[in-house]
């Protein structure tokens, strides 16, 4: 599986653009006009954009270089505030997880039951918590 690696995040007047390229692909990274990232951008500033990075940073990309727009990122990504909080919404997944019938829990990927599509919202769930507790750490890179 492939990550997108991404070596530069810039907001213009008509969105926000990211300079990438997948890891499975020996082509130079190329600018380009990031759909979502825009959409959060334009709802919610920056903290709407901190929260869509660090979700694709937890989900399928990663940070390459050292070009400023990645700073903030970069700083929070390591920190251990963000492991903390990472570690904190992992355990309460897997709490959930544990509490499931062995039945329920075969099921959460293939023909879930209705326990495993509860849990996999649960999931989701924490998950959006994680990243918006995560991205808030980005303000304090702003401080520094």
């Amino acid at each position: 599986m492939s990550v997108e690696l991404i070596n530069r995040i810039t907001v213009k007047k008509d969105g926000v653009y990211i300079s990438s390229h997948s890891s499975n692909d020996s082509s130079p990274y190329r600018s380009w006009r990031c759909e979502k990232l825009s959409e959060a951008y334009d709802a919610e500033g920056q903290k709407g954009l901190d929260h869509e990075v660090i979700r694709m940073l937890y989900e399928n990309a990663q940070l390459r270089g050292s070009h400023k727009s990645l700073g903030r990122y970069r700083h929070v990504i390591g920190s251990d505030s963000a492991h903390a909080i990472y570690r904190e919404y992992i355990d309460k997944t897997d709490e959930q997880y544990g509490q499931m019938s062995e039945a329920d829990q075969d099921s959460v990927w293939f023909k879930p039951t209705k326990k495993a599509k509860e849990y996999r919202a649960y999931a989701q769930e924490m998950r959006e918590k994680m990243y918006s507790r995560i991205a808030e750490l980005c303000g304090e890179y702003d401080e520094d």
